[in-house]
């Protein structure tokens, strides 16, 4: 007896209810990575100078022969002699969070690999630095 195998042929019409269905979860998983932890604008300032030192620290652990680590050192110098914090970590700490939202809305490991860009924080080091929202839970 013999057996066959059907091969069906998979048209752009056929592939747009999975593909839908796709953006549904990873919309639904990024909104519930921002749920957890909080964004730039909502850090208070001890928690962003928090962020900026350990962010230098940890850069220069992950990068040591950068040239970059003397720039993010000089930037964060004197913030609390000034009371501030530089806005360029603030760019930091969102493309962090949004690295974070992209890996939590991946549905298939090939297309994690296929569509990572080259991003220097991808490193799971750097998504330890994003601060918490609070939980109301005892």
């Amino acid at each position: 007896m013999q057996q066959f195998t059907r091969i069906t042929r998979l048209n752009s019409t056929s592939l747009k209810p999975l593909y839908r269905l796709n953006r549904l979860f990873m919309r639904c998983n990024s909104q519930m990575v921002s749920r957890h932890y909080k964004r730039w604008s909502e850090l208070n300032l001890p928690e962003r100078q928090l962020f900026i030192k350990e962010f230098v620290k940890n850069y220069k652990k992950q990068f040591p022969k950068s040239r970059t680590n003397l720039s993010l050192k000089m930037l964060s110098l004197d913030m609390d002699k000034f009371e501030d914090s530089p806005a360029v970590f603030g760019i930091f700490y969102n493309d962090i969070l949004k690295e974070l939202a992209k890996e939590a809305g991946q549905t298939v490991v090939a297309e994690l690999a296929a569509n990572r860009e080259e991003n220097r924080f991808v490193h799971h080091t750097f998504k330890r630095l994003l601060v918490r929202k609070p939980t109301n839970i005892p």
